[in-house]
């Protein structure tokens, strides 16, 4: 499915045709949007490696989402699912699934309370920038998560308070040589808060300044592996339309990670965000995507990964019921306490072509090319994937 998250519902890649949106089923109280894809797939290197191995791919996904039926107040239950079978290398098989359930909670006609919790059961794919080289299945975790947040207005200011949870517990991986190899040590579990502060100078155009604090903490590491750390991040920027024709948030500012092993380098430096917009026609809309943030590492000397991401993508829609989707990434890796660095190139394109309200059908074309120096702790390897689906909403 092409739904990216945009801030308009008007425009091309976001636009909603009343002819071909699929209708929730009304349950009491409930709007229920019950939906099953059905994917089918060709990998030119399956595990991402140098020594590259083929296979066909069959995917399932069932999701399940309800939603309270009211103009005040929301609450939410959403499960979704995905059972992957390959025509090679069975042990590439897995199962995964996400729950997760929140709420809106309105106050008054510019103040309400948000909350979410999620619990999920993940495969952390074979071409993630912190995965294990030499595992002979994919590495497989836990996380449990939670969200508390609330938005109180006074005027043209608005005040943002939110706190957060999260654990993530890893499970042993079989390596290809044989053995195992504990994951434990990445066992981790964070918890912060972040305040932000936002001014109003028009109804279209805001600017805001925020504040954020994470203590991370290993719940399972031997004393020599833990990644104890503690989080600081202040940022400022703008968010809006910049124009009728552009809008998107962009923020820049400073971010310091401690870490309480010295054998982990710290940081300290620029950090920055930034999602923009621009409806180049009714029928075209380009995007810039940018960030710097931290990636859990699978290697343990390195504390966590720092990545920066450029993504650039292109939604055009030319009939109602057809769309294509563009996208083209680049990323570089730095493993700061070892000289690893990582450039990660990918591109993708989609194309997806609703038959009715009850039936979508897609296909996509991928390549992933992911290129290395220093010490090896990860591969160099080039991927080139493509597939057929159909999605089905009753």
């Amino acid at each position: 499915m092409i739904e990216p998250d945009l801030d308009r519902n008007d425009v091309a890649g976001g636009r909603l045709e009343p002819d071909y949106s699929p209708r929730p089923v009304v349950v009491g109280a409930l709007l229920a949007e019950p939906s099953v894809s059905m994917v089918g797939g060709f990998q030119t290197n399956l595990f991402n490696r140098p020594d590259a191995q083929a296979a066909a791919s069959a995917t399932v996904n069932p999701a399940l989402k309800l939603r309270t039926n009211a103009s005040r107040h929301e609450l939410r239950f959403s499960a979704m699912g995905a059972l992957r079978r390959y025509s090679r290398y069975t042990t590439e098989n897995s199962e995964q699934y996400t729950l997760e359930a929140g709420g809106r909670f309105d106050l008054g006609p510019r103040q309400a309370i948000r909350l979410s919790a999620q619990y999920a059961q993940l495969i952390e794919p074979r071409s993630s920038v912190g995965s294990v080289p030499d595992a002979a299945e994919p590495v497989s975790f836990r996380r449990l998560s939670a969200d508390v947040g609330a938005g109180f207005a006074f005027g043209a200011f608005r005040v943002v308070p939110r706190l957060q949870y999260e654990q993530l517990d890893y499970n042993a991986v079989d390596r290809a040589g044989g053995g195992s190899a504990d994951q434990s040590f990445r066992d981790t579990r964070t918890v912060g808060g972040e305040l932000r502060l936002e001014y109003e100078f028009s109804g279209l155009l805001s600017g805001f300044a925020a504040a954020s604090y994470d203590d991370v903490a290993s719940t399972s590491a031997p004393a020599a592996l833990q990644r104890d750390s503690r989080d600081y991040t202040v940022v400022a920027g703008l968010r809006g339309e910049l124009s009728p024709v552009i809008s998107g948030e962009a923020s820049i500012g400073y971010r310091s990670r401690d870490y309480d092993q010295p054998a982990y380098r710290d940081f300290s430096g620029v950090t920055f965000r930034a999602d923009l917009q621009w409806y180049v026609t009714p029928l075209l809309t380009l995007r810039a995507q940018a960030r710097r943030d931290f990636r859990n590492s699978g290697a343990r000397t390195v504390g966590g990964i720092l990545t920066d991401t450029i993504t650039l993508s292109a939604y055009y829609d030319p009939l109602r019921n057809l769309r294509l989707a563009l996208d083209a990434g680049l990323e570089r890796g730095d493993f700061g306490d070892v000289d690893t660095r990582t450039w990660r190139k990918s591109f993708r394109l989609r194309a997806q072509y609703r038959v009715n309200r009850s039936l979508s059908i897609g296909a996509y074309l991928g390549v992933l090319r992911q290129d290395v120096s220093g010490a090896p702790l990860v591969n160099p390897f080039t991927s080139f994937s493509a597939g057929l689906g159909v999605t089905i909403t009753p």
